[in-house]
């Protein structure tokens, strides 16, 4: 019998199912009767149970899932099909099973089957101080060369955990958030989708929107529909790989920095960079400049790429440079380069000497730059992290703005609606003239660069959580947030 399923996939073509649901956990563990999965069986009667909870866990031997798989191998053609399907499995107190909910929208006939078999097959109970007690498990079922195959999946409870309260410092301002219904908030975490990880430190999105989700536990694309992961079918890496950085350069290539080494992703492939002879420490972020060059940021200096030329920027070829280990760069349309190090920042433009501001009266003086945005009318926006140890509420950070006739301007939430000083990433927002910042305290703040300033975070908003890693748009206007908490999708009503 030959399988069709859209769940299976030829590599570099088709997709992985997108899956939507959202989750509210309880604590302590045991709960009401809750569905992880989309797709959800009416056949198991609990209203109570625990999610993978116990000591021992609910569990089926591996040896009994092995011989299921035999089963269902022996009834399917694998052939050239790749995917993944996971099972919600309520396990009874007796032993009794009956899955609860799947990840198959299409409720294909080999998921009747591995239902119908993992309802038949031997299960332990979870026993919760020295009683036996019903909890659902996972069970993850993988089709790669030729051939199924099942484990068990264990859930992280602590991720699972709704974020705590976030915090904020500025205690003038309140945020009414009158722009909040204009959005829709769509979250994915790891539990209820296919992202590798909640937690995402390095994202880009490409020339036909799609967003690289980069994790330390695997790399995948999602495509506002579906998520396609990148594995071991379609590329050098497994599906739990540890990516630490992604950009997109302007030919839509994607360059990663993976187990040590720079990765450049196009339609024929994927190639290896040997940049050892001129990156001694690791990258620390991979930057695209709008002059067409890649500059990839180390503790040693910047290594800046344009097409096959390679020069290095440390303090032994720009002495008036702060520190060699950098943390960030920028060019503006004015093609000035600014660079930010871990003890200032300096700018070098072209026949002119470089600029430093450790001494200046700017914002810049006891800060580096950390991001930056550039709107129509030539105001640049910098985040700002202190090169002293200061307050965990620093006000040597925030925002400073520099303006088309050379002065600047220090935004901090003592001065501003800013709800805290701490920003960890920034974007002008071309579509609304917004500049949308991140924060690892208070969430999301949305500026409309003049006096409207709101609030985005998990006690005000359908937001998953306060700590807020990237924030990133494509091209039709969609902005992605990664977060503590999982992926956040950000959507202006009436345009989709």
């Amino acid at each position: 019998m030959k399988l069709m399923l859209t769940l299976l996939y030829p590599p570099k073509t088709c997709k992985l199912l997108l899956l939507t649901c959202f989750l509210v956990f309880v604590f302590p563990a045991v709960v009401c009767a809750q569905n992880l999965f989309l797709q959800k069986i009416e056949l198991c009667s609990a209203e109570n149970y625990c999610i993978d909870c116990g000591s021992p866990k609910a569990t089926c031997s591996q040896f009994t899932l092995d011989q299921l798989c035999d089963r269902i191998n022996r009834k399917y053609s694998f052939k050239d099909a790749n995917g993944s399907l996971t099972f919600q499995v309520l396990v009874e107190p007796s032993g009794f099973s009956c899955v609860l909910s799947h990840t198959d929208v299409t409720n294909s006939p080999l998921t009747a089957d591995i239902i119908r078999l993992l309802n038949g097959s031997l299960w332990k109970a979870a026993v919760d101080h020295g009683k036996r007690v019903a909890s659902s498990v996972n069970v993850q079922f993988k089709i790669a060369f030729g051939r199924i195959s099942a484990q068990m999946l264990r859930m992280d409870l602590e991720q699972m955990k709704p974020a705590g309260p976030p915090t904020i410092y500025n205690t003038s301002t309140q945020y009414t958030n009158p722009s909040l219904n204009s959005y829709e908030f769509t979250k994915w975490t790891k539990y209820d989708s296919p992202l590798p990880d909640n937690v995402s430190q390095s994202s880009a999105v490409d020339a036909t929107d799609v967003l690289w989700y980069a994790t330390a536990h695997g790399l995948t694309r999602f495509d506002g529909t579906t998520f396609n992961p990148v594995n071991e079918y379609n590329s050098p890496f497994t599906s739990e790989t540890a990516v630490q950085e992604i950009t997109v350069d302007k030919e839509n290539a994607k360059w990663a920095y993976i187990d040590n080494g720079i990765y450049k992703c196009t339609d024929a492939g994927w190639q290896v960079y040997d940049f050892k002879k001129f990156i001694k420490s690791p990258v620390t972020s991979i930057i695209k400049s709008r002059n067409g060059e890649l500059l990839f940021t180390t503790k040693d200096g910047m290594v800046v790429v344009r097409k096959d030329k390679v020069v290095v920027l440390n303090k032994k070829t720009i002495p008036l440079l702060p520190s060699s280990n950098v943390t960030f760069a920028y060019v503006d349309n004015r093609k000035r380069l600014w660079i930010g190090t871990s003890k200032g920042t300096i700018l070098i433009e072209k026949d002119l000497l470089p600029t430093t501001f450790t001494t200046s009266d700017s914002p810049l003086k006891n800060a580096s730059i950390s991001g930056a945005a550039e709107d129509e009318q030539g105001n640049l926006y910098f985040s700002l992290i202190s090169t002293a140890k200061g307050a965990a509420d620093d006000d040597n950070e925030g925002i400073a703005v520099l303006r088309p006739d050379g002065t600047w301007l220090h935004l901090t939430d003592k001065n501003s609606g800013m709800p805290s000083n701490h920003v960890t990433s920034i974007m002008y927002d071309k579509f609304e003239h917004v500049l949308w910042l991140g924060t690892d305290q208070s969430g999301l703040v949305r500026y409309d660069l003049k006096n409207s300033w709101e609030n985005y975070n998990n006690a005000n908003s359908p937001a998953p959580g306060f700590k807020i890693y990237q924030v990133v748009q494509d091209s039709k206007g969609v902005i992605y947030v990664t977060t503590a908490n999982g992926l956040l999708r950000i959507r202006k009503r009436g345009t989709f």
